[in-house]
């Protein structure tokens, strides 16, 4: 019987394991296969020069550049499509955060 529960126990750490490596890789797969398109709406706000964000400001992996939404006259780039919808939920949250990162007052 232990040699039955030991093995049961190896089987439920190793797909614990597996199951973390998969959600890991999962952000950055998911944006290779899919864009996020842009929101329909007004143009983008012109002016002012913006630093070119390289960083997600949901995850803060580096960005792909098909991987977007445009936002407030923003144009915020994501790792990807997972990161893009988290935004949606809270889009203050991540503005705020991204502005940080870029070094500018929000």
């Amino acid at each position: 019987m232990p040699k039955l529960v030991y093995i049961l126990y190896m089987v439920v750490v190793l797909a614990l394991v597996a199951a973390c490596g998969m959600i890991m890789l999962g952000c950055k797969r998911a944006s290779e296969e899919s864009k996020v398109p842009a929101a329909s709406g007004p143009e983008l706000k012109s002016g002012a020069a913006q630093t070119e964000q390289t960083i997600c400001p949901v995850m803060g992996g580096p960005v792909s550049k098909n991987t977007y939404v445009d936002y407030g006259g923003r144009r915020v780039y994501f790792c990807c499509p997972s990161c893009a919808a988290e935004f949606k939920k809270d889009p203050g949250k991540y503005l705020r955060k991204l502005d940080e990162q870029l070094g500018q007052k929000g």
